[in-house]
Parts: structure tokens; C-alpha cells; sequence
């Protein structure tokens, strides 16, 4: 492998939203993916989770890629009632944490291609 090639580094995952926007503000690049409910309606398009990519952050000289995943398990949002629609809370609170990330950093709605990325140990092997 030359050392022009690029490649991408380890992700990281972190369960604290507070300490992932942290190191994210120095992220070269920030993409979000967001994840749907299945549903056997083509017009019921209802955002369960969203994943979130920081890309290119230096940790102790080590460029890396963290992760955090929003869900319903760690959003403040519940229904106020038995009426409300469980799946309606959640993708009302998924589109309000998309529209807070947008408007924070610029964010690009993707997916990460999993097949360029490398071990972290392969950063400190010497190539020739």
C-alpha cells in the first residue's frame, strides 16, 4: 500500500450525545443517516433512529471516525398521551435532532461505505 492511498479511520462509538458534539465541532466532516420504521405503506416514511458520523477527528495524533446513535431509548421525548401515536413522537423527535445537528455543523445526510475502512493498529505498521 503507497502512502497516497486514502483510507479512513476506526469508529468510535460514544453513548454520550454531550461528549460526542464535543469532539465533533473539530470533525473535518459530519454525515447523518437516518434509519425508518418498516411499514408496508409507501407514503408512511417515519425516522426510528438516526446515526451520526464525525468524521476526521484527531485523537492523540490519531485521525478517527465517532459515531452516535439518537434513539427513543436516549431521547426525552414520550407521548403525552394513550392517543398519540408512539412511532409519531419518535419521528417527531428524530426530525427535531436532524434539524438541531443541520443547523449546528454542516451536516450531510449519507451512509458510510464500510468496505474502505481499516483497523487502527494498521495506522502504526510501516508500509514499503
Amino acid at each position: 500500500m503507497e502512502h497516497s492511498e486514502s483510507y479512513t479511520g476506526t469508529i468510535i462509538e460514544l453513548e454520550s450525545l454531550k461528549e460526542f458534539t464535543k469532539y465533533a465541532k473539530k470533525a473535518s466532516l459530519f454525515i447523518y443517516e437516518p434509519e425508518f420504521f418498516s411499514s408496508p405503506f409507501k407514503n408512511e416514511i417515519k425516522i426510528r433512529s438516526v446515526i451520526c458520523y464525525a468524521i476526521g477527528v484527531k485523537f492523540q495524533e490519531v485521525s478517527v471516525i465517532l459515531k452516535y446513535q439518537k434513539t427513543w431509548h436516549n431521547s426525552h421525548f414520550r407521548p403525552n398521551s394513550e392517543r398519540q401515536n408512539p412511532k409519531d413522537v419518535i419521528d417527531s423527535s428524530m426530525r427535531a435532532f436532524i434539524n438541531q445537528v443541520e443547523t449546528q455543523y454542516h451536516a450531510l445526510k449519507g451512509k458510510l461505505n464500510r468496505d474502505n475502512m481499516r483497523p487502527i493498529w494498521r495506522d502504526f505498521i510501516e508500509y514499503k
